[in-house]
């Protein structure tokens, strides 16, 4: 290959791997001759085994990835001197090319993969991405900015969020509709769990922050452990049932809410999702329980309904949140385009109502 051509790939992919990768630097000059090395053995593997290299070409830039992929796993545990060692070591370069050939040879040719009906260049995919990265660049401003560490946990909690959408998106790309349910009824514990933070305030953020204080009962100090008592005492909780236990862990938090009169049978999801004021999905949210599920029942649901259910969801969800979003960031001084992420709003609800049109 023209190093001129090899020079313009770099250019291209390097930078992008090096912020994906956290600032992990991948040397030029030994990447350029893992990508020659690889091409090299990835062309004469489809002409031995009779396959036109022109029909089954794989574009260099995701060669490079493969490469730098590979690299980074094989070496992200050693420390400069032993990366600088590793590839001048001729066993490892050799090992690299073997398995990245191979990798290539097998993923990109011979893969087996789920029936997708949205992939990563259709509009609903890609709206909810555009709006996501966008949320998520004004949070990680804001955050930086922010003193309060309430604020910071909140903040956290959005980010997290976000990335669920982002990751129910991957999911219905790939033709994992029903895989993507599932997620979305993490996403919606989560909806629910920032509307009563964002409704009660700093209190009940402090509560919910530091819960965990608990989640270890034999290692907790004499004051911790005093405390846990006295809550799980107020409760009600039989600390020998497990399942007590895990409802005060999950969901004990909410005894900092002003003015609540809760026992152990209110720590539970369904009494979350009403303190929200979310109690109207709960019927999609036992939809999503049907998911998680293994049984014949999902195993005969429809491709197309389920992934129309799951987008909806999503939209849903993702209004909930950013309403709530730019209300928190508001109140806190951080700033954000409303008018522009009402924008991106209505471009992404006028994809979904085209794509999930009535008679399709």
């Amino acid at each position: 290959m023209d190093e001129r051509y090899i020079n313009e790939i770099l250019d291209y992919t390097l930078p992008k791997l090096r912020a994906e990768y956290g600032g992990y630097t991948f040397p030029r000059s030994f990447i350029a001759d893992m990508l020659v090395n690889v091409l090299g053995r990835y062309r004469a593997r489809l002409t031995s085994g009779g396959i036109n290299p022109a029909l089954y070409g794989v574009p260099a830039p995701d060669i490079v990835k493969y490469i730098c992929g590979y690299h980074y796993a094989f070496t992200c545990n050693t420390d400069d001197a032993g990366r600088i060692a590793a590839t001048h070591d001729a066993a490892y370069r050799e090992r690299l090319v073997a398995d990245v050939t191979e990798s290539v040879f097998i993923l990109e040719n011979i893969k087996t993969s789920a029936k997708r009906i949205i992939n990563e260049y259709n509009p609903v995919y890609c709206r909810f991405n555009i709006m996501l990265d966008y949320l998520l660049a004004v949070g990680v401003k804001a955050n930086a900015a922010e003193k309060e560490h309430t604020n910071k946990a909140v903040y956290k909690l959005f980010e997290t969020a976000f990335l669920k959408l982002k990751g129910i998106m991957m999911l219905v790309a790939r033709g994992l509709e029903k895989e993507a349910i599932v997620v979305w009824r993490s996403l919606h514990e989560l909806e629910c769990v920032i509307s009563v933070l964002c409704k009660y305030g700093k209190d009940v953020i402090e509560e919910f922050e530091t819960f965990d204080r608990f989640s270890e009962p034999d290692k907790m100090d004499e004051k911790t452990r005093a405390d846990y008592d006295e809550k799980t005492q107020k409760f009600g909780i039989n600390l020998k049932n497990a399942n007590e236990v895990d409802h005060f862990e999950n969901y004990g938090w909410m005894g900092a809410v002003p003015d609540l009169q809760l026992t152990k049978w209110n720590l539970n999801f369904r009494f979350l999702e009403d303190l929200a004021g979310l109690a109207e999905k709960y019927k999609e949210y036992q939809v999503a329980c049907d998911a998680s599920h293994m049984n014949a029942k999902i195993l005969k649901w429809n491709k197309r309904k389920v992934l129309e259910f799951v987008v909806k969801r999503c939209f849903n969800s993702n209004l909930l949140l950013v309403t709530k979003y730019m209300d928190f960031l508001t109140k806190n001084g951080a700033s954000a385009d409303a008018k522009f992420a009402s924008k991106m709003i209505g471009d992404l609800k006028t994809v979904i109502d085209v794509f999930f049109k009535e008679g399709q």
